[in-house]
């Protein structure tokens, strides 16, 4: 009895310690002013964390008394917000462009000039320097009338250099490139595009539609090592946006198998949300051998996506109205018998859908297209997502509401097709553009994307023309429906817990909660504070479960 006795006390502190241990955090992070976008809109200081997820949320006092001993991370104060998941990006083009000078911004041929040379002082003679982004409708057209191949030759006649305007129809390139193309004054414009010749014959330096397939045909192609050594390094650069999560909408077999690779090899610190795209070989992959979740809690596939219509400033978007100086009307790049097809072979299997529809006449064309699918099969909690919607109106959005569908927002393009949109198609249209209040009060929930590298990637500019509406700088156009904005919070979950929510995911993700994935954003200003600061915010710390990705 007596060995016993000694037995039971030695052994039950051993027991008790082993209990403590299995429940105790990895680490703590305290001392902040962590906003946790729950449904109370809960505000706490400290979090625990443990194997990735959160422990366990409360005051520094609270939980540094219960974990004593357990590795902190001081917050000071800061502002922490649920990680960011943009709802449309493209991971690998992104990570390819970041060798790509960016145009997107330029306002003046200065603007562009300038970034050149900048990028023409760190590359080798010979080598190949890309931009991509200038924009025939922010550049003046007295400028406009002075682009030629001479204003890059003054840059370098030592470096191929294209640059590609936004709408991906014309190239600007200098003589080096020319004649790394073969292009002279002999060469004869292809059928389906223009070589630009001047009144001596010689080239300008300006291709047009198809005749951009004569520099594309002479880019050095980039090897498999260098798209994964870029995607590396562009995953990287999306955490310091406060990215942790990407619905890419973008993907094939190939950047399926390299996102597999880095996971594997613990090198891709972004969750991955792949959207495929209807008529591709992965999709008819996928829809055979059916979806996959959260591998290894990085990516998820079971979601395809097709377009209806395009960009209003390329007079692609569908309208009910005629183009004020239309010829022809645009024609949907997926009729409604494909839109239909896909919807229910994808649902049948599982499969989200996603329709891009810009247009008021391309959005109620693909309503109706849900309204037949939905009386063949059951479309409960499918959570079809409709993307890029511009222009609504009471019926679109009672629709919506109908069906629980989820809109998806790109509030970068909202701001910019208003300057547009009375020159494009009439002035009646200024009230139909970029309803978020009424998207959101409707719907009761709406999703943003940058669709970066293409637009604008920063989320608090997106956040700041969600909640401000309004241009930032020098910019004076009377942006109409200035009511049109909604909630800081409101912009926010639209970025996270409305985001993880179109798919699938809010039950471990989007906010900061007990139980979800410590995905996190430490952020330099506190942005309730003043919604300007959000044009000058940074991230400070990007955290995936619990470990710190990005340290500013």
């Amino acid at each position: 009895m007596k060995h016993y006795f000694l037995f039971t006390l030695l052994i039950i502190p051993m027991l008790i310690m082993q209990s403590c241990s299995k429940g105790n955090p990895d680490l703590i992070f305290v001392n902040g002013k962590i906003h946790t976008m729950d449904s109370a809109g809960t505000i706490v200081e400290a979090i625990a964390v443990k194997d990735g997820k959160i422990l366990e949320t409360g005051t520094t006092s609270g939980l540094r008394e219960k974990y004593s001993g357990i590795n902190e991370i001081d917050l000071s104060g800061k502002v922490v917000l649920p990680g960011f998941i943009d709802a449309e990006g493209s991971i690998v083009e992104y990570s390819k462009n970041l060798n790509v000078i960016s145009l997107v911004t330029a306002k003046s041929l200065d603007d562009i000039l300038e970034q050149v040379r900048e990028k023409v002082k760190d590359s080798p003679p010979g080598s190949w320097i890309a931009g991509f982004g200038w924009s025939e409708f922010v550049i003046p057209v007295e400028e406009l009338q002075k682009i030629n191949k001479t204003l890059l030759d003054s840059i370098s006649t030592e470096h191929n250099i294209y640059l590609i305007n936004l709408a991906g129809n014309t190239v600007w390139v200098n003589s080096k490139l020319l004649e790394s193309a073969g292009i002279n004054r002999d060469t004869k414009s292809p059928d389906n595009g223009i070589i630009e010749f001047d009144s001596n014959g010689a080239p300008t330096g300006l291709l047009f539609d198809g005749a951009l397939e004569l520099v594309r045909n002479k880019i050095p192609e980039l090897t498999d090592d260098q798209i994964r050594k870029f995607v590396i390094e562009g995953v990287k650069e999306l955490n310091k946006w406060g990215f942790v999560g990407i619905q890419d909408r973008t993907v094939g077999t190939g950047t399926l198998n390299l996102f597999k690779e880095l996971i594997d090899s613990n090198i891709l610190p972004i969750r991955v949300y792949a959207v495929l795209s209807a008529g591709y070989p992965a999709f008819e992959e996928y829809l055979e051998k059916g979806m996959e979740k959260n591998y290894k809690d990085r990516l998820t596939i079971r979601s395809v996506s097709l377009d209806y219509d395009g960009g209003l400033e390329f007079q692609q978007a569908i309208m009910e109205g005629k183009y004020l100086n239309e010829t022809s009307s645009p024609e949907p790049y997926n009729g409604q018998g494909e839109i239909e097809n896909v919807f229910k072979r994808a649902l049948e299997k599982n499969f989200q859908v996603r329709v891009k529809a810009v247009g008021d006449k391309a959005i109620k064309n693909v309503l109706d297209v849900i309204d037949k699918v939905s009386r063949d099969l059951n479309m409960d909690g499918s959570r079809t997502v409709i993307e890029h919607i511009e222009f609504t109106d009471e019926e679109i959005l009672k629709r919506f509401k109908e069906h629980k569908l989820i809109p998806s927002v790109r509030p970068d393009i909202g701001m910019s097709d208003m300057q547009i949109v009375s020159e494009f198609i009439g002035a009646e249209y200024l009230n139909k553009i970029a309803n978020w209040r009424s998207i959101k009060e409707s719907c009761g929930m709406f999703v943003s994307g940058t669709d970066f590298p293409f637009h604008q990637i920063n989320p608090f500019i997106q956040i700041y023309y969600l909640t401000q509406r309004k241009f930032i700088g020098e910019n004076q156009f009377n942006v109409p429906n200035t009511a049109q904005v909604v909630s800081l919070d409101d912009a926010i979950r639209s970025f996270t817990i409305w985001s993880t929510y179109s798919c699938f995911q809010e039950e471990d993700r989007g906010t900061i909660e007990k139980g979800k994935y410590a995905d996190m954003i430490v952020l330099s200003e506190d942005i309730f504070s003043d919604p300007e600061k959000l044009l000058s915010v940074k991230v400070e710390k990007t955290i995936l479960g619990g470990e710190v990705v990005f340290e500013n």
